[in-house]
């Protein structure tokens, strides 16, 4: 009976030894990924720390890996508070297969949020995030520009292995800073003018003599506080003033990141403007990233503003108050843009408001003595000159930006036409101020006071030389630059550089190039983007999106580029 115990026992012993034995011969994942970096055009850029703009991300393959998990987050040490972007799986089952990510986290805030009350009723945004079969990744998100000590931003990575997940990487370290500070440009009396920022979403320009900042989309503004209701020149005769570039972060953030971040402000620069000319009313040039008159017609990428002088009517009478408007005909009659009521001699649209115009003898007063405040809308009743309710296209709707922008036109057949016309002031019964247009677009135009511009956004450029395409190579190795028709493995990430007043893109696929019929397209807010393809020859482009245009936001398409996708010539090995 004893050897019969003793025998039991030695087998149970030498079952263990056999399963502890087993164990140890069971191989484990492999090593973490190495050489995790960050990118804006091509995995083998010169290593940086600081970007401009949201970077795509790169590594060194891992054999036997199935798929990616990256994290990015505000600390090195990745706990879930810290966790601004992430593809990797939650649960029992976390690490040990590749699964499509579905997160949801409110939307960035706006302006108006920013006492924190309002995340509570602000919309969730579902996010889906397919997995990373390759070892370069692309984050639809625009981060907001910070810094810190070393770095703000950490992002970790791991392989998904049939053996399981692989430690995390080391984690790269990250800032996010504009690359420049606006610099001034010659511009036209009334306006100030500078140059564009990489990244900006919008600007900033801040009047300090009378404490005043407003919001622009485009690289001008104008100075209608200082002339509005002012007829002495000491008003607008020297302005100082100073801009500063703004990056609204587009997408959800779980963590509470700041929505909107600012670069530094310029230093104080003077804009002089010489005294008022009376006369007939005249136009002189549309001026944005360029200055167009009658005699230099290029195409504008970015929203102009638009420049006259004179203070006549086509009734021999004298005004002070004038408005803007841009139609598609010579005849002005139909009519795509309304602009507000100023009293300066130059009008460039803003995203901030217009001014809230006098409505009282009392306000009308305090005009006088003083500046409008900025509104939401004019304030006052404004109409046509035909008696029509009139509204401007400064008007901030409640949730959404105001549409100040005008869509592209092929610069060859079609232009836009503006004429600017006097406003009136005129009181009703119960005292109240009131403001109409004297005359129509129309018969400004018909008098000759017509102007002409284009406005043409450049290509994004998904080129230089060669394709800005990452990926696996067929034998394995991560692709960094190829020839003129990239050959890959499995899904490409593909980068382009931006385009001045784009706030997303549109990214299309196609087997053709004409007839060019879309397979698939997708929409990013970032300047990269991972597109899944099945195996063959495939073309893509890619175009800008610029939220604050009328009616459709679609930009200027890129040139088609190649890439092709090949089934791989490795193995994946498999324990």
């Amino acid at each position: 009976m004893r050897a019969a115990r003793l025998a039991t026992l030695c087998l149970v012993l030498l079952t263990a030894v056999s399963v502890a034995s087993a164990t140890a011969r069971q191989p484990g994942p492999p090593g973490a990924p190495t050489g995790l970096r960050g990118f804006l055009l091509r995995p083998n850029e010169p290593v940086t720390h600081t970007f401009s703009r949201t970077p795509a991300f790169a590594w060194r393959p891992v054999r036997g890996a199935a798929c990616y998990e990256l994290e990015l987050a505000t600390s090195r040490t990745f706990e879930e508070g810290t966790i601004v972007w992430s593809n990797a799986a939650a649960g029992p089952r976390a690490g040990a297969s590749c699964r499509t990510v579905v997160r949801t986290a409110p939307a960035a805030e706006t302006a108006d949020d920013s006492d924190g009350q309002a995340a509570q009723g602000r919309t969730l945004v579902k996010t889906v995030i397919k997995p990373i079969r390759i070892p370069a990744a692309s984050v639809n998100l625009v981060l907001p520009w910070f810094t810190g000590k070393p770095y703000a931003l950490w992002a970790h990575v791991r392989a998904i292995t049939t053996r399981g997940a692989t430690a995390w990487s080391r984690p790269f370290g990250f800032d996010m800073r504009w690359d420049d500070t606006p610099l001034p440009l010659r511009a036209r009396p009334g306006l100030v003018r500078w140059t564009p920022i990489e990244g900006a979403t919008a600007y900033d320009v801040w009047y300090p003599d009378i404490r005043r900042v407003v919001r622009t989309h485009t690289n001008v503004a104008d100075q209608r506080e200082l002339y509005s209701f002012h007829l002495d020149e000491g008003w607008w005769q020297t302005v100082r003033w100073r801009v500063r570039a703004v990056r609204q972060v587009a997408g959800s953030l779980p963590n509470g990141l700041p929505a909107v971040s600012y670069g530094p402000w310029s230093p104080v620069y003077t804009a002089t403007n010489p005294a008022w000319a009376s006369g007939k009313l005249e136009l002189l040039a549309a001026v944005s990233d360029r200055i167009s008159t009658a005699g230099q017609t290029g195409p504008h990428q970015l929203m102009p503003a638009f420049t006259f002088r004179g203070d006549l009517g086509l009734d021999g009478r004298q005004y002070r108050l004038f408005r803007v408007y841009v139609t598609t005909d010579r005849e002005c009659v139909n009519v795509v843009f309304k602009g507000s009521v100023t009293g300066a001699p130059a009008f460039a649209p803003r995203i901030s408001g217009p001014l809230g115009l006098p409505t009282s003898q009392d306000e009308l007063d305090s005009a006088l003595a003083g500046i409008l405040p900025a509104a939401a809308t004019e304030k006052a009743k404004t109409f046509s000159a035909d008696g029509s309710p009139l509204s401007t296209n400064e008007t901030v709707p409640e949730k959404s930006a105001p549409r100040v922008d005008l869509p592209d036109l092929d610069r060859r057949a079609t232009r836009y036409f503006w004429t600017v016309v006097p406003v009136g002031i005129a009181v009703d019964d119960s005292g109240t101020f009131e403001y109409y247009d004297v005359e129509s677009p129309q018969d400004a135009c018909e008098a000759g006071r017509v102007g002409t511009f284009g406005k043409e956004s450049r290509p994004v450029a998904t080129t230089a030389g060669s394709p800005y395409v990452s990926g696996l190579r067929p034998d394995g190795r991560l692709l960094a630059q190829a020839g003129r028709r990239p050959v890959v493995y499995s899904s490409p990430l593909v980068a382009w550089r931006p385009v001045a007043g784009a706030t997303g893109y549109e990214v299309q696929w196609s087997r053709s190039t004409y007839p060019w019929r879309a397979r698939g397209r997708l929409l990013t807010v970032s300047t990269s983007a991972m597109l899944s393809l099945a195996p063959g020859t495939w073309y893509y482009r890619v175009r800008g999106l610029n939220a604050a245009q009328v009616g459709t936001p679609a930009m200027t398409w890129s040139r088609p580029v190649a890439v092709k996708v090949v089934r791989p010539t490795f193995r994946i090995t498999r324990g």
